[in-house]
């Protein structure tokens, strides 16, 4: 069974009735309307499809598939339905029955369509003597819904034997390696892809010293005193525990006994919070099996689901261990809070809006303050101002904050430990993107080096898109997104401090401290920068910069390819052809360089690019000349590192702006430098931070000019500046602060000079 949206979300995905009513006009004879799904899984609970197709050939399934992409039509296709709980409002899209079925076989090489039931392949490959799958006998459902959850038992799975697939990506039919098909336990990239199993290629060995038969039986028997033929159950309902996923905390609460080939049965985690036996309506735990979930007869597919999450919360409170459902969930809505509406969480709304979710945001802000846009507002709660937060956050299933949002605030501790699962734009993105994506994080430089890499794989025809905190919504990127494409994304601390993903090709650029006034201190806030490499596989790539302690200490956390870069093993020609300013750029061109690299990009393209990119607003940036005086606007510089890399920048005499609001950073580094560099001849101060700084340049022993120009306006602190500077000097906005206190963000105060 291939399900077409995320069962990371579980919420129940609408169209528009104008949509659905294309599709079937198109279809026509072929299709049937409100179908009741009931009888089309093993459960035999599920309301009506809205549309309903049986496909008894590779054309019609491939027709069907095609249309709904083309109508934006949401489908999921099932084979027999083993897997399967449906709402039992039933599913408003398209379900598709895959009825393609068919074996051949040449020697000890077998072809299998993905509609064949698994237990006939099974009877074949033993009638052929043929061995690796007779240990599964007795599982329900089709060969394509086996592979699609990599199907298993007693040291068996579905893989073992698998040579490559055929498949259909809704435009064309590829065929895909065993090595590329991302098995796990339980696991497959088909969960994760739009792409279609079609059929299956497989190699088995024959042994005339095995009775196939015999141990195919065996097999049986056992599971049949477990999953009897007269019960209505989907089978196991959670997935076992790989313990190599545990952690040393958690293990401690495992007996050593019940760990059996690597895994901790569900079973017993249910039996040991006292699942054996429950019961919610018709629905049923069995007496003697903690995770055999029954209908007992017109039993509700809400009070399966609420049995099911009731017992799930009892193991994570007493093991801390998440169970995963193996049962796909098809029409369930989730109570969604959006934490935050700024640029992301607008985006992350508007997607959630498609997708049918009830939302509510939640905003600091008044909603007279809030821009919605196009979004319609009577489909959205909303709680805003200062008492955001003082509701009951238990009562949603999933929390989504935006950047800005602290992810360890006390409100949000308290909502986790209840059961509600915390999570963000940037996570989901990870979760459904069919994409490769490099990251790129670092103290700074991040969004730089992000473009300067996006720039590269333009110019070199590459599909890639930039996105995130510059560029675009990255949400809204999906729906263009293929599997051959790249996204760019520029990745703070905020985003990545509970990431539990990474990206294929992983930037670490200067790793220095800054956000002191969000992080509770320096270890978290490095601490969240690892995640843009701990959860890497061992065929991704982590680019770090060799000239940082700190970010070379990232080298030890990743199973990736490692490559270090540095600003001084640059290669003389792109230094050469950098059009950007300042030796902190030098390590932004080293480590998109490197990039290119990886991609095996030629040096042609990326020195034509370095020789043309300006860099971005705000970031260094040139603004303009008044009688030989340069004014550069470096307004995205919010801490001190930033600031001695553009002073740094500069032999002419300079005027540097300085001050902002706090956020408890320490400035007695970037009193030394400009204590030390003579081109330094005025220094404005302006802000809250302005005595602090102040303090630092006196102790450094600065010698030039020091004026505290307050809360001025910012014409009033450029005149001063200007009239400060000679003819053929710079007058640098460099703050080292944030700006709120005199300016809406860094951007307002960087238009504003």
């Amino acid at each position: 069974m291939r399900v077409m949206f995320s069962t990371y979300l579980k919420i129940y995905w609408g169209t528009s009735m104008q949509n659905l009513e294309k599709l079937k006009k198109v279809l026509d004879s072929k299709i049937k309307t409100d179908e009741p799904l009931e009888k089309h899984t093993t459960l035999k609970i599920g309301g009506p499809a809205r549309l309903y197709l049986e496909a008894e050939s590779e054309k019609v399934l491939k027709e069907g598939v095609s249309l709904a992409r083309t109508y934006n039509v949401p489908f999921f296709i099932i084979g027999e339905g083993s897997n399967l709980l449906i709402h039992e409002k039933g599913f408003r899209g398209l379900v598709i029955r895959n009825k393609v079925i068919g074996i051949k076989v040449k020697d000890k090489k077998v072809w299998v369509k993905t509609g064949t039931k698994l237990q006939d392949l099974i009877d074949f490959l033993i009638e052929n003597g043929l061995v690796g799958m007779q240990k599964m006998a007795g599982i329900p459902g089709t060969v394509g819904g086996a592979i699609y959850g990599n199907a298993g038992a007693y040291g068996q799975t579905i893989s073992d034997c698998l040579v490559r697939v055929k498949v259909f990506d809704g435009q064309k039919v590829k065929r895909i390696s065993k090595s590329r098909c991302g098995f796990g336990y339980r696991d497959s990239i088909f969960k994760r892809s739009d792409l279609m199993l079609l059929e299956a290629e497989f190699d088995f060995e024959k042994d005339s010293k095995i009775d196939l038969r015999k141990e195919a039986n065996e097999v049986l028997e056992m599971r049949f005193k477990k999953y009897r033929p007269e019960i209505l159950c989907p089978g196991s309902f959670f997935k076992n525990i790989l313990a190599s996923d545990l952690s040393p905390r958690q293990l401690k609460k495992i007996s050593k006994e019940k760990i059996v080939y690597g895994k901790i049965p569900a079973g017993y985690l249910l039996e040991e919070v006292g699942a054996k036996g429950a019961q919610k309506g018709k629905i049923k735990i069995a007496d003697y099996h903690a995770n055999l979930f029954m209908n007992l007869g017109k039993g509700k597919a809400t009070d399966f689901y609420k049995l099911a999450e009731k017992y799930k919360k009892k193991v994570k409170e007493k093991f801390g261990i998440e169970l995963e459902p193996e049962v796909q969930l098809v029409g369930f809505k989730k109570k969604i809070a959006v934490l935050g509406f700024g640029i992301e969480g607008k985006d992350l709304v508007k997607f959630l809006l498609k997708k049918g979710a009830d939302i509510t945001i939640l905003d600091q802000k008044e909603e007279k303050e809030l821009d919605f846009g196009e979004i319609d507002k009577s489909r959205i709660k909303l709680i805003t101002g200062k008492d955001y937060l003082s509701g009951e956050l238990g009562n949603f299933d999933i929390i989504f904050r935006s950047p800005g949002v602290y992810r360890y605030l006390p409100e949000l501790v308290k909502a986790e430990e209840k059961g509600v699962e915390i999570s963000s734009a940037n996570k989901l993105f990870f979760d459904l993107c069919p994409a490769k994506v490099i990251g790129v994080t670092g103290t700074k430089g991040k969004g730089t080096t992000a473009s300067l890499i996006y720039q590269i794989l333009k110019s070199a025809g590459k599909d890639v898109y930039l996105a995130g905190n510059i560029g675009k919504p990255y949400l809204e990127l999906l729906p263009k997104l293929k599997k051959s494409s790249w996204v760019v994304l520029e990745l703070s601390s905020f985003q990545l401090i509970d990431m539990d993903k990474s990206p294929q090709i992983a930037v670490v650029l200067n790793i220095t401290v800054d956000h002191l006034d969000w992080h509770k201190d320096r270890e978290e806030y490095v601490e969240a920068k690892t995640h843009i490499v701990k959860h890497q596989k061992k065929n991704d790539s982590a680019v770090i910069n060799a000239d940082y302690k700190e970010s070379k200490s990232f080298s030890k956390l990743t199973k990736a390819q490692i490559i270090f870069f540095s600003k001084n093993s640059l290669d003389k020609k792109f230094k050469e052809n950098l059009l950007l300013r300042g030796e902190h750029n030098l390590e932004n061109a080293a480590a998109a360089v490197s990039v290119a690299k990886i991609l095996n990009i030629p040096d042609k393209i990326i020195l034509e690019t370095l020789s043309k990119f300006k860099g971005l607003e705000h970031r260094l940036e040139l603004v303009g000349k008044v009688k030989g005086i340069s004014f550069y606007n470096d307004s995205f510089a919010t801490g001190p590192q930033p600031t001695i890399a553009a002073i740094k920048s500069f032999e002419e005499p300079t005027t540097v702006i300085l001050g902002g609001s706090e956020k408890g950073l320490d400035y007695a580094d970037l009193g030394e430098i400009i204590a030390r560099k003579d081109s330094v001849k005025c220094v404005i101060l302006i802000g809250e931070v302005a005595p602090k700084i102040k303090r630092a340049l006196a102790k450094a022993g600065f010698q030039g000019k020091v004026l505290e120009l307050g809360k001025s306006k910012i014409s009033v602190i450029v005149k001063k500046a200007f009239s400060k500077t000679p003819k053929g000097g710079v007058v640098l906005l460099s703050p080292a602060a944030a700006s709120f206190d005199m300016f809406e963000n860094y951007k307002d105060r960087g238009k504003q000079f």
